[in-house]
């Protein structure tokens, strides 16, 4: 009597191949999925937090707006991409005081851009008038596909914005509640 050979034959072998090669395509599959959902929620949390930022951002400035007591306006100029302020909470100069805050949204580069002047009072640029060049200017945030701030004096306090595709409205808060009062008074 012969002894048996034990061992695997050419199709058990290829068989088993085929078997891990399924499971590993199944394996990188779920983790590609997951890799891919993962990078996703990190982009839209990332976007969340500049949004935010911002918002805060422009809600603290707007609110420590400076009111002129002689013209009986706020210092706030919008028109068209532009976005000016005199304010008395500033983002760069921190220990300034009062600035001049300027916002600039560019469409072709989705991008928004800031800057501050700290001689705000300055006739070489008045606050309502002034446009900085984007190369003088520092990126806030890309790839916002829609950002636009607007403001009345005529029509009310408050500051409208609208930042990828919400509206907002901030009401600015001036040196005393009588300011308030008459800006109210006037817009009605």
């Amino acid at each position: 009597m012969g002894i048996k050979k034990q061992g695997f034959t050419l199709f058990e072998l290829i068989v088993a191949i085929l078997v891990l090669a399924m499971v590993s395509v199944m394996l990188y599959s779920v983790l590609n999925v997951g890799i891919k959902f993962s990078a996703q929620g990190s982009r839209r949390i990332l976007s969340m937090e500049r949004q935010y930022g911002l918002l805060n951002l422009l809600k603290s400035q707007i609110s420590s707006a400076v009111y002129d007591y002689n013209t009986r306006k706020l210092l706030i100029s919008s028109d068209g991409d532009i976005f000016r302020l005199v304010t008395r909470n500033p983002y760069i100069y921190e220990d300034a005081g009062i600035v001049l805050a300027i916002y600039r949204y560019d469409s072709s580069e989705q991008a928004i851009y800031y800057t501050e002047k700290r001689d705000y009072y300055n006739t070489d640029y008045p606050y309502d008038k002034y446009v900085p060049d984007f190369d003088e200017m520092t990126i806030l945030s890309r790839n916002v596909s829609s950002f636009a701030v607007n403001y009345d004096q005529d029509t009310g306090p408050e500051v409208d914005i609208t930042y990828e595709g919400q509206d907002y409205s901030i009401v600015p808060k001036c040196a005393d509640d009588k300011a308030l009062s008459k800006l109210q008074e006037n817009a009605e």
